[in-house]
């Protein structure tokens, strides 16, 4: 597609930490917590990023380097260059400089900085983040590739699972690979005082409560 040839070197000694990234654009961003060395399928990512009218996408790990593999990056290049002309008012190319990555950075140094939005992929055994993103304060927080990897736990701690806004958002796993039937291989969860009216304007609002309620 050639929109991603290599990713911006914003993490240089020179350049911002995520702790001053976020400190001034938070609330502006989506965060990739854990990215992982090679940014790819982040697809879910960018219609996130369209749901909330988001600008940059943030990418964190303790890895050494990030980069990109033009190929990899989007499993729908051609939807994901649509999307991100209307992200970017009809200039998809600028998603290059609103791409921030920071390798050599630890998911717990992220305590109380904002952010709109929060993606957990692939988390490895043990991670535990719940406290960390719950400090965030996201809107909304995405899981993804959950075979065998840490679910994080937001139940009673301000959040609720949503299956509403994942078929508002139109959010598809990249590995459609179901052990229970109906099981979408991700997991979106909204913060309770987010957007709250929609459920209530919804004609199956009660079951979509009792499911909040008693599922997550």
């Amino acid at each position: 597609m050639g929109l991603m040839p290599q990713v911006s070197s914003d993490f240089h000694d020179d350049g911002p930490s995520a702790k001053t990234f976020l400190g001034l654009h938070g609330h502006n961003s989506i965060v990739s917590l854990g990215c992982g060395s090679l940014l790819n399928r982040i697809d879910n990512h960018l219609r996130l990023m369209a749901a909330l009218n988001l600008t940059f996408y943030v990418g964190i790990d303790r890895v050494s380097e990030v980069n990109v593999s033009p190929a990899e990056i989007f499993s729908d290049p051609e939807g994901m260059e649509k999307l991100l002309g209307r992200i970017y008012r009809g200039d998809p190319q600028r998603f290059r400089g609103a791409l921030k990555v920071f390798p050599n950075t630890w998911v717990e140094e992220l305590w109380n900085l904002p952010c709109a939005a929060v993606v957990c992929q692939r988390v490895e055994p043990d991670c535990r983040w719940e406290d960390v993103i719950v400090s965030m304060r996201p809107k909304l927080v995405l899981q993804e590739d959950l075979h065998g990897c840490e679910r994080q736990q937001f139940r009673g701690l301000g959040y609720v699972r949503s299956w509403l806004k994942v078929r508002q958002y139109g959010l598809q796993p990249f590995r459609p690979w179901p052990i229970f039937p109906g099981e979408k291989n991700l997991i979106l969860w909204r913060r309770q005082d987010f957007d709250d009216e929609e459920v209530e304007a919804c004609k199956w609002r009660v079951l979509h409560r009792l499911g909040e309620r008693f599922i997550g």
